[in-house]
This record gives C-alpha cells, structure tokens and sequence, in this order.
C-alpha cells in the first residue's frame, strides 16, 4: 500500500493547478505517493496541462462540474495510499511537508486526521481553522457588524482568534484546502457527505472523525502557501448560487448535527435578513439610488435561500457573477 495518495479538486483553475502539481514533485520526498486530479469540467484548457505536463497523475475529466464532494469522492474510490490528502489547487507546498503530517500520523494513533500551518504567499500567518459552529457563535458572526462580531467571545472562540497557533495542538476543523486523513476511518462510507456540495463538507468530514472516536491536530511545523482563489476567482468575489449555498449548507450541517428546531430557525432567521436587505434595496431604488444589479442579486439570493435545500442538486455554475 502506497503511503499516501493526494486528491486535488480543480475548476478551471490551470496555472494554479500546475504549481501545485510542481510543488508536490518537488517538495515530497521519503514516501511512497500519488496525485489522483479529479476536473470539474474546466474551461481553460486545466486537462490537458496535466497531460502535457503531469502524465504521472491519475486525471479523471467529468463532464459537469459535480462539486467539492462529489469530486473528492471520486477520487477516494481510486485511492491506493494509507493516508489521503485533500488538496486544494491554489496551494503550494514547503519544506517536504507532507513527509511531516505522514511522519505524525504514524506516530499519534488518536489522530483521525492532521492540517497544516497555512501562508499566505507573502509568508504571513492565514487564520483557516475554526471550532464547530455553535448558534450562539452563528449569531454574533452572521448577524452582528464584523467590528463588533470580532470582539465578542463567542465569535473569537469560533474563529480561534486567540488561539496560539506556534505549537502542536488538537484543533476541531480544519479546512479542506489541506487535511491527511486516516483513510481506514471511511473504508466503508464515502469520505465526503455529498449533501454538501461544497460548503461545511470539511466541517462535517471533521465532526464524523471526532464521532469516530479520533482527534484532528494541527502541525506547524509542516507549512503550505494558500493563495485563497477558486475558480480563477479572489476571495470575496462569489457568485449568487455560491453565496446562497453557503448558507443553506450551514443550516444543513445544523440539521443533522443540532437538530430541527435550532435549524429551523437559523433558516428563518437567514431568510429575514436577505429579505430586509433585498426591502433595503427597493428602498434605495425607490429614493433614486440606483444599484439595479445589487437590487437583483439580494431577491434572487432571498428567493433561492427561501425555496431550495442545495442549489446545486443538478449541475454547479460555469461562471462567476460578483457580488456587488
């Protein structure tokens, strides 16, 4: 059995793609690994850069774009590797840090799962981790200005803001972007909960590691450069399906793991805010303040929030529609 196998979900995302391919070839030594690269029906030409470039990887092209969790999934069911990485491909490995998380995993048998220090490319501290999410920690996040959010505790606890990040700790989620998890935990389930397709996935494959009876630790000493990008698209740029999504798998992630009531109200909640802002709008319009995209952006997301369970039960979006 293969030491490790790496899983990297892509869309449309073929320059950051081959750094993160190159890295992995050039950074990873002393284990025995493959690169399974599951595309999500790219547009840019991503399948046959790593063709070209990378015929070592295993590729599977799908002809739609499945998601996150589909993706990974696919991938999963190919894997022959001990250990299994989820990857994001906007990162980029330093310092043979994958030999490092393998290396720790051997040696701490409660771990389930272990995660990285992330970077930005500028070499500063990216704050990617989290506690699982609690309603009150939901609330004084989602629905409080950011200013006042940041300085209550419910909020810092959630977010770990003043957690200290220089040791080795147990941690309850860490993100996608980078996580080695033990691949005997899900020999008989799928690693990812397909009912979400994107969004909380991460956070609900960390819950089911802790429901296993195993902990998830962070590594600082194993560090990857995280550029933030999906989609060929910055951080904070989001397209309506996307945003919608986000917040209907959070109230998913409440329902299977806090309940119907607390879910439902979180749901009800999340539907009066978009619906005040979407009143907000028409306001604005109505007194001349003319933003007639932002006006339809809130409805849209309003009505999509109101009305579905996942926005992406069939296909995923090809393009990127910014907020404004």
């Amino acid at each position: 059995m293969l030491d490790l196998s790496i899983i990297i979900v892509n869309w449309n995302t073929r320059d950051l793609l081959r750094n993160c391919l190159r890295s992995i070839y050039k950074k990873t030594e002393g284990i025995n690994y493959e690169v399974i690269v599951v595309d999500n029906a790219s547009k840019d030409e991503s399948t046959k850069m790593v063709k070209d470039e990378f015929p070592q990887v295993k590729l599977i092209e799908n002809k739609k774009n499945v998601g996150f969790a589909k993706g990974n999934n696919q991938g999963f069911s190919l894997a022959r590797g001990k250990y299994i990485l989820l990857l994001n491909p906007d990162t980029e490995l330093i310092d043979n840090s994958l030999l490092k998380m393998v290396n720790f995993l051997d040696l701490n048998k409660d771990a389930g799962a272990v995660g990285p220090k992330f970077l930005y490319p500028d070499g500063t501290f990216q704050r990617y981790y989290a506690r699982f999410p609690t309603f009150l920690s939901v609330m004084t996040r989602w629905f409080f200005p950011d200013k006042l959010a940041y300085r209550i505790k419910s909020t810092r606890s959630y977010l770990m803001l003043d957690d200290d990040f220089s040791r080795i700790m147990e941690i309850e989620h860490i993100a996608a972007a980078c996580i080695m998890v033990r691949r005997c935990l899900f020999s008989e389930e799928n690693l990812m909960d397909e009912k979400f397709p994107i969004f909380f996935g991460d956070v609900d494959l960390s819950h089911r590691i802790y429901d296993k009876g195993f902990k998830i630790y962070f590594l600082p000493q194993a560090q990857i450069i995280h550029y933030g990008k999906r989609g060929g698209t910055e951080q904070g740029k989001v397209s309506l399906a996307l945003s919608a999504e986000c917040f209907l798998s959070l109230t998913n992630y409440f329902y299977k793991y806090h309940g119907v009531i607390k879910a439902t109200l979180l749901r009800v909640l999340f539907s009066l805010s978009f619906g005040i802002r979407s009143l907000e709008g028409v306001a604005e319009n109505l007194v001349g303040i003319k933003d007639k995209e932002g006006l339809k952006y809130e409805i849209r997301r309003f009505y999509t929030f109101l009305t579905k369970k996942s926005v992406f039960t069939d296909d995923l979006p090809e393009k990127e529609e910014n907020i404004q």
